[in-house]
Formats: C-alpha cells, structure tokens, sequence
C-alpha cells in the first residue's frame, strides 16, 4: 500500500521545476527535497512518537509486540536507557519471521524478551499488561493495516482488556479505507511459505506423485536433495495453491490508542489528523 502523501509531495516538486532547468540541477533540488521530507516527516516524527510511546512503559509493565517495527523497537529500546524496569513478549509468525530479530536486538540491548510463534498468542497475552503495534498504514476509518497476524493478537488482546496501542507516524495515514484484508493484499512466494526442511518433508509424497522412478539408490539420494522440485511442483500443481497473505486488517474497536507526532489520539481521529498533516 503506497504512501501516498510522500507520493503527493513529490508529485508537487516536480510540477514546479522550470522545465528549462538542467536536468542535474533539476535532480539536486529534487533530492534535496525528499532530504527535507525524511527529515522532517519521518525522522522527527519517529523521535517524537519513541519520546512520548516511552513515557506510556511504566515499571513491572509486560510489553507484547507482534512481528517487527523500527518505531516500537526505538521505543522499547528509548524506555530501558531511561531505566524503566519492565519485559517484553515478542510473537512471531510464518512467513517472514520479523520477530526473531527484533527479540534478538532487544536482548542485546538488556531487555528481557521472551519469544512465542503466533500458535502461543493467547498464553503469551495472559502475562502481557500492554500491547504495542507498528503500522503500514492507519485507514480513515481507523482500522489498522499491518503484519498478518495483528488482527488475532489484537483480538486476543482485546479479550483480556489489554491497552492496544499502535505507533504510527501521520505520514502512514490514509484516506482509502479497508473493509477487509482481501482487497489491495500482498501475497508471499511459495519459497518463502515452505522452509527448507519443510520442503524435504514433502520430498518423499513429490516421489510418490512422480510417474518418474529412479532406480539406482545413488540417484534416489541425489533427488532427496533437490528440495527445488517442490517449489515447481506447488507452482504448476493445479489442484494445491499455496496463499500466504502479507498483511491483515484490524478493526478500530480493537484499537484503544493511535500515537503520532501531533500526540495520542483514538483510532476516530484518524481522517483529522491526515487533513492536518496533508494540508501543512
């Protein structure tokens, strides 16, 4: 989902450029430009959302997080320098494995991190006093669109009357709005659905399939390795597809907090605050 107010920005440069100015003096000022945007809109946004998410940790607080994002990541790492004592809960799901970095950069830094896969959700939000998200994108109806997976942990949240609370710079406000995660999706590739050990699982049923027989032992090891096969046999299989969405779409009832650089508002505020920023 493109951002569209970088895109809207950039757009308005270009129309403006004298179409008799050199073309490197023309990209300079261009450059220059997006220098300013980053600076402004999505560094300065990031310190001012970290400053004030951090001062929401409060000691003894159990922070559970979904996958990865930079902004709760700053956070998180802004609230132990400053010697707040808590934990953090990191899940983490198929296909990307986001989280699994994320908890390792936290350790590092000496947080206490513990890490579940999303099939362990709902006993990892049962020790979770607050839930922070990241966004790809907040809806103008005040749904959040982000990692396949945050709607189930939301709703879990949700369940046990845990603060849901998602950082998102104003930029990631959009006027489209989202019903559901089936329209403007992204799908993942089989070869990042299936492990390698998961695609030798399925090496001995591909034989079973295969009208081809490898007679001589040597040659049947050597197809064992092949683990490729599998790839081309979901791809050209016509009766089993494998779909693995990349993104999913949280309602705005699950959501209690939206933190951005204009401060904390609810999910409603969301179509204000991109008038707002789309107008300065």
């Amino acid at each position: 989902m493109p951002i569209n107010q970088a895109n809207a920005n950039t757009t308005a440069v270009i129309i403006k450029i004298d179409p008799s100015t050199p073309e490197s003096e023309a990209k300079r000022d261009l450059l220059e430009e997006i220098d300013i945007f980053i600076r402004e809109r999505v560094s300065a946004a990031d310190k001012l959302i970290r400053d004030l998410a951090a001062t929401k940790i409060e000691p003894g607080d159990v922070i559970l997080t979904y996958a990865a994002s930079s902004i709760v990541e700053q956070t998180l790492i802004q609230a132990h320098k400053a010697g707040t004592p808590f934990s953090v809960i990191v899940v983490d799901s198929k296909p990307l494995f986001e989280g699994k970095q994320l908890a390792r950069k936290l350790a590092n830094a000496g947080i206490s991190v513990t890490y579940y896969l999303i099939t362990g959700a709902s006993h990892a939000v049962k020790d979770a006093t607050k839930v922070f998200f990241g966004a790809h994108a907040m809806m103008s109806n005040g749904r959040l669109y982000s990692r396949v997976g945050t709607a189930l942990v939301s709703m879990l949240a949700h369940a046990h009357s845990l603060p849901v609370i998602v950082l998102c710079q104003s930029m990631k406000f959009t006027e489209k709005v989202a019903l559901d995660s089936i329209v403007g999706n992204e799908v993942a590739p089989a070869e990042e659905l299936l492990s390698e050990s998961e695609r030798r699982d399925l090496l001995p049923l591909l034989s079973t399939l295969s009208s081809s027989k490898v007679d001589d032992k040597a040659g049947a090891e050597e197809a064992k390795k092949d683990t490729t096969d599998v790839l081309k046999w979901v791809e050209e299989s016509k009766n089993l597809h494998h779909l693995q969405v990349l993104y999913d779409v949280t309602p705005a009832h699950y959501i209690n907090m939206v933190i951005t650089e204009y401060g904390s508002l609810p999910p409603s505020s969301v179509p204000v605050v991109h008038r707002l920023s789309t107008n300065i």
